[in-house]
Parts: structure tokens; C-alpha cells; sequence
């Protein structure tokens, strides 16, 4: 049985579930005395509102997303859950009666057993950008589970993993910022250096 005092262990989480996220903000590294590569980066982005689902049928009935969209966002969603190694430490957590194993299918996949707080729904949503000059657009999603606050209320688990959202989608937007000055900073340096030449020119 896991202390009280150990944190809980977590396994690889898939929180904003982009084709993008490797893409942003990559660039080459330009090395003294040569020139930068081609940059590969992401400007101008945009996310629509997430639309909350309690299962896969009722966001397809919505008709914004496929069926295969809805059930690849959804077993997104259940990897995302927060992850424990026994039910007690879940429940220590996110409440008594609030925690329980996944699904069969997701726990084989992780390769083991864990506990983590119901599932009650999900969250979907678009995120738009220009990726070298070409508008692109991906899904992110976000679980929606009980917690010792909501209480299994529907409502107020939404709220929550709606904050949640807005707080990752700003993240994932500095971070961009960041690494497309970084690249500037990067491409500017290396040009400097060819213009000036080798030592001792």
C-alpha cells in the first residue's frame, strides 16, 4: 500500500493532445559561422470554446467532430485522468467514493493496474494556427472527473475542467511565444557570426 506522505505516481499524461505540439516553436540550431536552416513554427493561434460530452454518442450527435474524432479525443481524455497506484491514495486526494479503475482497454495499455477519480465526461475543442505561412487546425480535449469539491456534479466538474483548459491553452501559447524568440535570437546570432567571418580574418 502507497504511504499518505508518497506523491502519486503519474504516467505520461496527453493534456492538449495536438498534431502541432512537437511543431511549435521548433527551430534549427544555428551554429557559430553558419547559416540557420529553415525554421518550422507556429503564429496566430486560436482556440475555439470546449464543448463538454458526458460519453462518444452525445458528441457526435452534436455533429462538430466525427465519430472517429470523438473517440480518439475520448481515449485521450482517459490517459489524461490523474493516475494513482493504489485507491486509497486516490481517494486521499479526490475524496471518498470519488475514485476507481479505468477501463480494461486503458489499463492494459499503460501496463499495469492504477486508480484514478470517475470519469464523468470530456471536453473537446479546435485549435487553429498558421504553421510556415499554412493555416492548420487540430482537436485538444480535457477529462472531466468527479472531485472532493464537485462532487460528482456534472456542472460544476465542467466549470473546473474548463479552468483547466483555459489555463493549459495559455500556457501552450506563451510557451510558442518563447520558443519563436528563441529561434529569432538563434537564426540572428548565426547570421551575424558568418558575416563576420572565421577568427583572425
Amino acid at each position: 500500500m502507497q504511504s499518505s506522505n508518497q506523491p502519486p505516481r503519474r504516467k505520461r499524461s496527453s493534456r492538449l493532445t495536438l498534431a502541432l505540439m512537437g511543431a511549435a516553436g521548433t527551430a534549427a540550431l544555428a551554429g557559430c559561422g553558419q547559416s540557420s536552416p529553415p525554421q518550422d513554427t507556429l503564429s496566430d493561434i486560436n482556440f475555439s470554446e470546449p464543448k463538454a460530452y458526458q460519453n462518444i454518442d452525445e458528441c457526435v450527435a452534436d455533429e462538430l467532430y466525427t465519430r472517429t474524432a470523438c473517440e480518439a479525443a475520448f481515449t485521450a481524455a482517459v490517459e489524461a485522468v490523474p493516475r494513482f497506484d493504489s485507491l486509497e491514495a486516490c481517494e486521499q486526494v479526490h475524496g471518498e467514493g470519488a475514485c476507481e479503475p479505468p477501463p480494461q482497454s486503458a489499463q492494459q495499455g499503460q501496463g499495469g493496474s492504477w486508480f484514478g477519480p470517475a470519469l464523468m465526461g470530456y471536453m473537446v475543442g479546435n485549435m487553429m494556427a498558421n504553421r510556415n505561412g499554412a493555416r492548420v487546425q487540430s482537436l485538444y480535449q480535457e477529462p472531466v472527473y468527479r472531485t472532493r469539491q464537485n462532487r460528482g456534479d456534472w456542472n460544476a466538474a465542467s466549470s473546473s475542467a474548463s479552468s483547466r483548459v483555459d489555463q493549459r491553452n495559455q500556457a501552450f501559447r506563451s510557451s510558442v511565444m518563447q520558443s519563436n524568440q528563441r529561434a529569432t535570437q538563434r537564426s540572428g546570432f548565426g547570421s551575424r557570426s558568418s558575416a563576420r567571418g572565421g577568427f583572425g580574418s
